[in-house]
């Protein structure tokens, strides 16, 4: 396969400059150049100064502060304090503003926002052909479309206040693809991994008439040489500094249902990158695999962890029948859990799936965040999520008694200080404490309805919603001012899309399986 190169994304590029603040190359070399630049006046010494906010910090202490600043240098956040003096910082007034953690997505499809509304979560009748859309979706789909999608993707979630995520990429079927969807969401801005699926091996294409079981099984299937050479390019060529905001990961082809051994194996080679992430899906199978296969006891988190395979880089998302056992063994290990709070609920319709088990999770010890999961189907609003895990609680009896026992820090914390260590950044972001990385969230509060009574943590939580960001910064680079992204156009990347859309969704209807 050829390595994608500045020409593959010139025209995209240059179509996008002037609204997108992009460089007019989107290759692995240029990616700060490529990232949207501040419209506001910062500070030539980079210094940030916020003067005033209440501040939410979601520490483990809970910690809030009422008309207090916060100093930025270097991208680090160095002092909390009031009278907090700068001379040479940009100065923020956030007088009568919440400032809160930048939110932590750990599971999302970035690519699928491309078809928001195409199919939706509200229509549980469509919704169920949900995989074949994408085995449609993925072969129809180009590599400037892959790079709208990681672009578009980020800056939607940027917009909603979420400035870390987990990109779980299963939509791309070649090089190009990969490395486009890829790049497209490093010059988004945001940090986090981009967790690209090995195995996707969709063969067919556009015009064709497939034998469902055919496509169903290269959606996912063994993962080749091929599949290596694209971690390997991506490893060496895009995610090449160990210090940038977004990182590689990678998803086994090989999981549930599969032999140990061949799981052995693969998460062997995966592993020799030295990467933080190795993620899978979990659901728990609705009969027992065979012995020696992982499913032979409940989730088969006890059948890795007796091939010694369970470590600290494991993620799981979804996840919803975990014994207490397999929480046991995760915790012993540092393994990591995500729940799709929302996109859950209807997983309640199957004896073998039930509810969301974040709050189950984190009460055994094991870092446990959210995640929007299906971009295509449910609100980006992220606030809405967040309100999702609390509610989520209330399925089962387990649940109940855990929500009884919260309070409001409890369901945010889900998406800062606990979801950032569910992927490994708790050292880096989810709070806003001296040491850690600036990636806030300025909210204002003076939107009728917004409260104005109880603690920050039972404001944001009940109130809060996108329309009440102001500002967002990542790593103390402003992304969002004044209810505004810097140095893009949202509304013009969007007519990209909807020109996308037009051009491969005939081609995608054009695929019949039988």
């Amino acid at each position: 396969m050829s390595k994608i190169t500045r020409k593959d994304f010139l025209n995209l590029s240059t179509a996008l400059v002037a609204t997108a603040g992009l460089s007019a190359c989107a290759t692995s070399q240029t990616a700060a150049a490529a990232a949207p630049t501040t419209t506001a006046a910062p500070s030539s010494s980079g210094k940030l100064l916020i003067r005033n906010a209440d501040i939410l910090t979601m520490n483990a202490q809970r910690e809030e502060f009422t008309a207090t600043d916060v100093l930025v240098e270097g991208g680090k956040i160095t002092a909390i304090g009031k009278g907090l003096v700068a001379a040479d910082a940009e100065v923020i007034d956030a007088g009568g503003m919440i400032l809160m953690p930048g939110m932590v997505d750990g599971h999302r499809h970035v690519w699928e926002c491309m078809e928001a509304g195409r199919l939706t979560k509200f229509h549980p009748g469509e919704y169920s052909k949900y995989q074949q859309w994408k085995m449609r979706t993925i072969v129809s789909m180009n590599a400037d479309e892959m790079y709208i999608s990681g672009l578009i993707g980020g800056l939607l979630a940027i917009d909603s206040g979420v400035t870390t995520m987990l990109d779980y990429a299963h939509g791309q079927i070649n090089q190009e693809m990969a490395i486009a969807a890829a790049k497209g969401l490093q010059d988004s801005g945001i940090g986090g991994f981009f967790a690209f699926q090995l195995g996707v091996s969709s063969s067919y294409k556009p015009g064709d008439t497939v034998d469902l079981a055919r496509a169903d099984s290269e959606r996912i299937a063994t993962t080749t040489e091929a599949h290596w050479a694209i971690a390997d390019t991506l490893h060496k060529e895009v995610f090449n500094d160990p210090d940038a905001l977004l990182q590689f990961g990678l998803c086994p082809a090989s999981g549930m249902g599969n032999e140990i051994a061949l799981i052995k194996e693969e998460w062997e080679r995966a592993r020799s990158y030295d990467l933080q992430i190795l993620a899978a899906h979990i659901h728990k199978p609705a009969t027992p695999h065979p012995a020696g296969y992982m499913g032979y006891r409940d989730s088969g988190m006890l059948d890795l962890a007796d091939a010694g395979l369970l470590g600290p880089d494991y993620h799981i998302s979804h996840a919803n029948r975990l014994t207490d056992d397999e929480f046991r063994v995760l915790r012993e290990t540092g393994g990591m859990v995500c729940a799709t709070a929302m996109g859950e609920f209807p997983y309640m319709t199957a004896a073998f799936r039930g509810p969301s088990c974040h709050g189950r999770a984190r009460a055994a010890g094991v870092a446990a965040g959210i995640g929007i999961d299906v971009s295509l189907a449910l609100t980006h609003d992220y606030f809405e999520h967040v309100r999702a895990g609390f509610w989520n609680l209330y399925l089962e009896p387990a649940g109940v008694k855990i929500a009884n026992s919260y309070k409001s820090y409890d369901a945010l914390d889900f998406a800062t200080n606990t979801g950032a260590k569910a992927v490994r950044l708790d050292k880096v972001v989810g709070s806003i404490e001296t040491g850690k990385r600036a990636d806030f969230v300025l909210l204002k509060t003076d939107r009728p309805g917004f409260g104005r009574l109880g603690t920050l943590a039972d404001r944001v939580v009940t109130f809060a919603a996108r329309e009440d960001i102001d500002s967002v910064w990542i790593a103390g680079k402003a992304r969002k001012r004044n209810g505004e992204m810097v140095g893009v156009d949202l509304k013009e990347i969007m007519q990209k899309v909807y020109a996308a859309q037009d051009r491969y969704g005939p081609l995608a209807a054009s695929i019949n399986f039988v």
